[in-house]
Formats: structure tokens, C-alpha cells, sequence
């Protein structure tokens, strides 16, 4: 087993989701290769602060909104932040008066995820999650096109969603594409092409059509990572005509390398 194939089972390890055999050869790589048993440790610590920051009361609708609200504010004057979290402990102080702690760990959590991003978190992201988790919940199955050929889905909804040339393609070995479906993402329609990647974990690939007119939730072109502690997962990148997305219960390095090896874009 190589440190690619370990490291991408490192969280269904920690999540006790291997079979005896997978675990076992983990294991064993994990006990000749330093750098892969520390990249386990680091694992096990954000593990370790997501459950007890679950564990933490969870604030009120109005309180989220209070402090969504004054994020993006703050975020609005800098678009792209810089200098750490500095910048968030005037919020931070303001909450602390209504919430007390619990409220200053969710700001200093959300602010960590947007300067990890580099961007702002925007409503498209939220959409591609909820569409996303759908797909995965519903109990008439993922997709609405079974399909193995990424093109027969383009073709089967192309009066619906303009053709792409190339069609975009998960290339990473072990990933199955199961088929596809039309998706809403706003006023948006797009694609939603939808593969196994082992262990019957689902990745959602997205391709929406850049609309002709503004849409303020659209995120800007470039490539970025956007990182959720609670849910998938995401990375949305764009060129002139599409917007793409992958989706899915994976890390970050996983959900990259994937984005890394597709084709057809």
C-alpha cells in the first residue's frame, strides 16, 4: 500500500468504516511511514475539536444570523483577509456580551474557515451542499440517469442544460461514475454528475452554466477551496462558461487531488 491509498483512508479508519483487511494493511503502513502516521495524528486532533465543539450549545437562529450578518460585513471591507484572526476579535468581544464563550469559538471557527478559503462563503456553496446531500438521501436513489459515459448524460439533458465540449471527467482511478441528473442551484440549472470513490462514499461533480445576467450569489472565477466543519467538503473553480464543483464527505487533499486529475475541462 502506498501513501496515496493510506492517506485516503485515514478518516474511515478513524471513523471504524474499513473492513478488518483495509484496516489492517492502514496499519501497517501507518507503522513504517512517519510522515503518513502524522498526518493520523493531525487527523485525530481535528477530529477531536470537532466533536467538542459540536458538543457545545448551539445558538440560537437569531444569534446565527447575527453573526453571519456581521461577518459578512467585516469580510466585505476585505475580501481577501490577511494578518490571522486577528481581525475577528472585535467580533468576537461584541458576541461574548450576548452568547458568552460558545459564541467566540463559532466566530473564531467561522473566521478560520473563510481565511482558509481565501474567499467569502456564498449562498451557490450552501446550494451545491443541499443539493448534494439530496441527491444522497433520497430514497429513489442518487441520479436520474444511471450512466457509466459522462457524454450520454450531456446528451440526455442537453434540452435542458447547453451542451459543454469537452465533457468534464473524473479521471481518479477507483472512481465509478454512477450516472447523472439535472440540478437547480439557484436560478441556475446545471448538471450533477455523480461517482463512487470506495467504501460507497458519493462525490457530486457540478457543471452549471454561467447565466447571462449578474446573479449576486455567484461566486467570482479562480479556483478556491471552501471548507465546511460541519457537512462535505467543497472546491469551486470556473472558467468564461461554467462554474464546477465537487462535493463530497472527503478531505481537503482528497477532494484536490481528485479536481487535480480530471479531464475534459
Amino acid at each position: 500500500m502506498d501513501c496515496e491509498e493510506a492517506r485516503f483512508g485515514l478518516y474511515a479508519l478513524l471513523d471504524d468504516e474499513l473492513e478488518v483487511s483495509k484496516n489492517l494493511e492502514i496499519l501497517s503502513h501507518l507503522e513504517g511511514c512517519p510522515t503518513c502516521h502524522r498526518e493520523l495524528e493531525l487527523d485525530m486532533r481535528v477530529k477531536s475539536l470537532v466533536q467538542a465543539q459540536l458538543a457545545a450549545p448551539a445558538p440560537s437562529p437569531e444569534l446565527w444570523n447575527r453573526i453571519v450578518r456581521r461577518i459578512d460585513q467585516e469580510a466585505e471591507v476585505a475580501r481577501r483577509p490577511s494578518g490571522g484572526v486577528a481581525k475577528w476579535w472585535p467580533t468576537a468581544a461584541a458576541l461574548r456580551m450576548v452568547w458568552g464563550a460558545p459564541a467566540i469559538v463559532l466566530v473564531l471557527s467561522f473566521s478560520l474557515w473563510i481565511l482558509h478559503a481565501g474567499q467569502v462563503p456564498s449562498p451557490f456553496v450552501e446550494e451545491l451542499v443541499q443539493e448534494h446531500r439530496g441527491s444522497v438521501t433520497r430514497k429513489r436513489g442518487p441520479v436520474d440517469l444511471p450512466a457509466t459515459d459522462p457524454a450520454e448524460i450531456v446528451r440526455h439533458f442537453r434540452a435542458e442544460v447547453p451542451p459543454s465540449s469537452p465533457v468534464p471527467l473524473l479521471a481518479q482511478e477507483g472512481a465509478r461514475l454512477v450516472g447523472g441528473s439535472l440540478c437547480h442551484v439557484g436560478e441556475a440549472k446545471g448538471l450533477r454528475f455523480t461517482y463512487e470513490v470506495g467504501l460507497g462514499r458519493i462525490v457530486s461533480l457540478f457543471q452549471m452554466p454561467r447565466p447571462t445576467r449578474a446573479l449576486p450569489f455567484w461566486p467570482r472565477l479562480g479556483p478556491r477551496y471552501i471548507a465546511q466543519s460541519q457537512g462535505p467538503g467543497v472546491l469551486v473553480w470556473g472558467d468564461a462558461r461554467f462554474l464546477y464543483g465537487l462535493v463530497g464527505e472527503l478531505p481537503q487533499e482528497d477532494l484536490q487531488r481528485l479536481a487535480s486529475r480530471m479531464k475534459g475541462i
